[in-house]
């Protein structure tokens, strides 16, 4: 599903990166179940006078992935897109409404006329042109032939 278009689907005035924005930060790992992966990261030494590490100013816990193995200690997750700036005065569209929004938008999609060429779209109008043109020739032949025969009528009838 494409968030911003169903978004805009719902609301056709809102505008992509203006009024909300969409964001995926992509595949993330996530640890497994049981598994700790901290490990212990210094940060700086101790000075002379200090006696004791103290986390977050000499040491920090980070989960260092590169020692961790893909698929034993961790997996990757694909979060998927998600909004996460949301500007306009109505009420932000839940998961649900977001998906009938994206199949309705699909299905419109799906039901509308093809996007013609350049080319597509002047041989559509030089056949429209021609199409016109015969009429016209068509129009101008009849009042030919409706001029004729009222010159013959009026001839038999002598008036001329």
């Amino acid at each position: 599903m494409n968030i911003a278009q169903a978004v805009e689907y719902i609301y056709p005035a809102a505008k992509h990166n203006v009024n909300f924005e969409v964001w995926d930060m992509g595949a993330e790992p996530v640890l497994r179940e049981g598994v700790d992966g901290r490990f212990r990261y210094d940060i700086r030494p101790l000075n002379e006078d200090e006696t004791e590490a103290v986390e977050g100013v000499h040491y920090q816990y980070v989960v260092d992935y590169n020692r961790l193995v893909e698929g034993l200690d961790y997996d990757m997750v694909e979060r998927g897109q998600f909004i996460a700036v949301w500007n306009l005065d109505v009420p932000q569209p839940t998961e649900e409404e977001l998906q009938a929004a994206w199949v309705a938008y699909l299905e419109a999609e799906a039901n509308k006329p093809p996007d013609l060429t350049e080319t597509e779209q002047l041989r559509a109008d030089n056949a429209a042109l021609l199409l016109e043109l015969v009429q016209t020739q068509a129009r101008q032949d009849q009042a030919e032939q409706d001029q004729a025969a009222l010159l013959l009528s009026l001839v038999e009838g002598g008036v001329l």
